[in-house]
This record gives C-alpha cells, structure tokens and sequence, in this order.
C-alpha cells in the first residue's frame, strides 16, 4: 500500500470522526431544549387542574393497599408528634422568595414512605411527595447527577435559577452547599422522570417537580419548623399495585443490615385476581409490560443504568386496566449492586415482573 493511501484513508477517518461530533453536539443541544420543554407540558397542567376540581376520595374508597411502603411505629408517631401543616411552592418573584400553591394537609395526610420520599394526600384527587433527607454519599448520587452539576441551568426553569442564586446570596456561608445539593437533587429527579417519559410516555404517570417549603407544627405551641425541599406531585390513581397481586413472599439472603433497611422478597403472583377480564385488555397489560422490560434492557445494556423500580410502584389502573408506573429512581450498574448486596441488577427486577405476566396464563 503506497504511503499517500495510507495518508489519504487517515484524513478521512479523521474527517468523519469530526462530523460525528458536530452530529453529536447538535443532538446534545437538541436534547437540551427538549428537556426544559419537556417540564412545560399542557397535557401535565391540564391533568392536574382536573384532578384540583376532584375531592379526594377517603382511603376507603380507593382499591389501594396504603400499607405497602408504610414506616416503621417510631416514624408514625412522629408524624403525630409533628405534623405537617401544609407544603407551598417555593419560587423567585418581586425581586425576593416567594411562596404559592398552597398544599394544606391533614393529620390523616401520611399515607406511607418510598425510599427517598414520605408521601401525603391533599384535599384533591393529588397526592404530594416530600423529599426525605439523604446524604450525598448515597448510591443515587451517580453519573446523573454529576451531569446535573456540570449544567444546572439544563434542569431549570429561569425561575428555579433564580431561586437557587438568590439563597445562596442571603444564606450564610454554612448553608450554602446544603442549598446547592437540594437544587441538584431537584434536578436530577427532573431528569430521571424525563429519561423515562421519554422512553415509555403513556406509561410514566404524569408527574410536577418543584422546590418546595414544608411546614410541621411545633408541639405545644402554634409556630412551625420550616423546611426547604425538593418536592413533587402526582395524581392518585385508583387500582391495584403489582404486590397487590403478590399471593406469597419469601425473604432473600441479605446481608443483617440491608435486612433491617432494605428488606427485598421473591413474589408469587395469582393474576386471577383482576376478577373476570377480557383477553384483549389482558394482552395489551401484557404488551405494555414488555415495553417496560425492553426499555429496562436497553438502559442496561446501552447507558448502564438500573431502572429501580418496585412492584408497589407498579399499578393497573381500574376500571381502566391501564398499566402506570412512578417513583421510579436510575442506578448507575455498580452503585446499584454496591447498594443492594448480592449483585442485583436489572435482571432481577425484570424476573418479578416476568412472574407477574405468567400469572395472567396468555400463553399460546
């Protein structure tokens, strides 16, 4: 081979090299105007004004087991202890903080806890969800989030900025990087909702970040404990979760600590207890789970993230039989099994639901 086809055949490697990323920095600032519109959506807006017109029907009335991710007695009590009032969002106008949407809450309001948030029912057919404490050092804080700090301004709104500018210049030095991580966290629970959405839209429910202020009563007097947090909202859903289903569990081998806190349980599923349910809704349940454990896959496979996701976060909506999911967290793959001993993975989130459809005996 003569030494200029040798020359020729480098230059145009190197040329292509080239396009491929002005190709990929013009996807990456396609991406990044699509995020912010994604958080803008008329559809979102439209479904909780409606869901705002709607009182919230009494636990009793609603086909939800509230006891799935219920605390542990000391949380509860000190739920009754101090309660939560009410929540507001928390914005920048006038030139200073500014506090709307005001979210009473009740002293029955505490339906439960997730992972990383606790969990109350509004006076409306919406429940919000209150960000819980969580360390920086926690296995959530991945690559996403190292992204989220690299370009927060690709998370929020130009209100959100402004917010989170106009803390960290009245706040003491000692508070500052508390406010920066809260604004973080917002974000990359913006951004876990978007990468999903994105993927799987008609399946993600329908979901409103913002940073908020919670407000618990002080015992024995009418003032309150203020509190600066990441929040969101979702609209309750009538129906069944996936571990509603669930006809025995069995304990995995955990480690005594992940035990305590982390209890994980290998299910058992009887499908029959839909009731009696036409074939095809049952397929097009079936169907929209295999979309999910596709796109479980890919995330695997192509990104190295774990879609976390639980069977109590998993519901069929009823009388609809829509299939929902929500609280969903992404793991990168070595955080993930750090976190959870015994090197899970998305496989083993796949295999309960896997379980769950062969419940439902569609096999041809």
């Amino acid at each position: 081979m003569k030494f200029k086809d040798v020359i020729s055949r480098v230059k145009g490697r190197v040329e292509k090299t080239r396009e491929d990323l002005r190709k990929q920095r013009s996807q990456a600032r396609t991406a990044l105007r699509n995020l912010k519109d994604n958080f803008g959506d008329d559809f979102v807006d439209r479904a909780f004004n409606k869901a705002r017109e709607n009182l919230a029907p009494s636990n009793e009335q609603l086909p939800v087991d509230f006891q799935l991710r219920q605390s542990n007695l000391l949380r509860r009590l000190y739920e009754r202890i101090f309660p939560v009032s009410h929540v507001s969002k928390i914005g920048y106008r006038y030139g200073r903080e500014f506090l709307d949407d005001f979210m009473p809450v009740s002293n029955e309001a505490y339906i439960g806890r997730g992972s990383y948030k606790f969990v109350y029912k509004l006076p409306w057919s919406i429940v919000v969800k209150v960000s819980r404490h969580v360390w920086p050092s926690d296995p959530l804080f991945g690559s996403l989030y190292k992204e989220v700090v690299k370009n927060p301004e690709r998370f929020f709104t130009e209100e959100e900025n402004a917010l989170r500018d106009h803390l960290l210049k009245i706040s003491p030095s000692y508070k500052k990087e508390s406010i920066n991580h809260k604004f973080y966290r917002l974000g990359l629970e913006k951004y876990h909702y978007w990468k999903v959405r994105e993927a799987i839209p008609d399946l993600a429910l329908p979901t409103k970040y913002f940073m908020g202020m919670r407000y618990r009563r002080r015992p024995f007097s009418s003032g309150f404990y203020e509190t600066l947090t990441p929040m969101d909202t979702q609209i309750m859903l009538a129906g069944k979760h996936l571990k509603e289903f669930a006809k025995a569990g069995k304990p995995e081998k955990q480690n005594f600590i992940s035990r305590r806190l982390l209890p994980r349980y290998q299910f058992e599923f009887d499908g029959a207890r839909f009731g009696r349910v036409k074939k095809n809704i049952l397929i097009q349940i079936k169907e929209d789970f295999q979309r999910l454990i596709d796109f479980t896959r890919r995330l695997a496979k192509d990104e190295k993230l774990i879609l976390d996701i639980h069977s109590e976060n998993i519901i069929i909506t009823l009388p609809e039989f829509h299939l929902r999911v929500f609280d969903f967290h992404l793991f990168d793959e070595h955080l993930y099994a750090d976190a959870y001993t015994g090197g899970n993975s998305e496989k083993e989130l796949i295999e309960v639901i896997e379980k769950f459809v062969d419940s439902l005996d569609l096999h041809d």
